[in-house]
């Protein structure tokens, strides 16, 4: 069963048979082309997405139905889901935990590091390098700072072109003084805006957690 989680959850990575061809405009702007034929500019991010985050002044906290809790091994965080609804597996593979299956192709990844970093915004431009050097096209949405339950937290919304599909993602990326940790769901472009309801649900159950120090030993009184 956990191998086909992974299976299932890693499918839309899978190298396809899309050609993409890329090529460069006179003002000097890449292009990419796409298996419909048409050409888009490789980063098209709205420049005030690129630019600035905004503060969202909504409280974001955790469904009622989201009662069974992942939790990761690197970082005190969780992700608080509905098990009727979501699966999960740990995925064995290099810097992401667990992954997650939800209703109608919705999937999502839990990774935890503890790698320190500064900032938020720190965060936000080595996400934005890191997808853009690892897809065809890339385009920012949202970028927004959300309290998620009682937590300062950075939400990025972006679509990316792999191997000729759209694939739309949303998360939320998390600093505290022990590590980096991020939540992010994702589905086809053309279906994220209709599932996007569950994907917010689901998104809303990460959250940091407080350890407790183990109870001192029961001493035995001595006969």
């Amino acid at each position: 069963m956990k191998r086909n989680l992974i299976l299932l959850c890693w499918l839309s990575f899978l190298p396809l048979n899309a050609q993409i061809q890329k090529a460069v405009t006179e003002s000097g702007k890449e292009v990419v082309l796409l298996d419909d034929r048409t050409w888009r500019f490789v980063h098209e991010s709205d420049s005030t997405a690129l630019e600035t985050i905004v503060q969202n002044k909504a409280e974001f906290t955790r469904d009622a139905k989201a009662t069974f809790s992942v939790q990761s091994a690197n970082l005190n965080v969780a992700v608080y889901h509905d098990p009727k609804k979501w699966k999960t597996a740990a995925s064995g593979l290099q810097n992401i935990e667990y992954l997650f299956i939800g209703p109608d192709h919705i999937f999502a990844t839990l990774t935890a590091d503890r790698s320190r970093i500064p900032n938020l915004r720190i965060v936000k431009d080595v996400v934005i390098s890191n997808v853009r050097q690892a897809t065809d096209y890339f385009r920012l949405k949202e970028s927004e700072y959300r309290t998620v339950n009682g937590r300062r937290m950075l939400y990025l919304r972006y679509i990316a072109n792999l191997k000729g599909l759209d694939f739309e993602y949303a998360g939320y990326y998390f600093i505290n003084d022990s590590g980096f940790a991020m939540v992010v769901a994702y589905t086809m472009q053309q279906d994220f805006e209709a599932k996007f309801p569950e994907i917010q649900k689901f998104l809303n159950g990460f959250t940091e957690i407080s350890y407790q120090p183990p109870p001192p030993p029961m001493r035995v009184p001595k006969l």
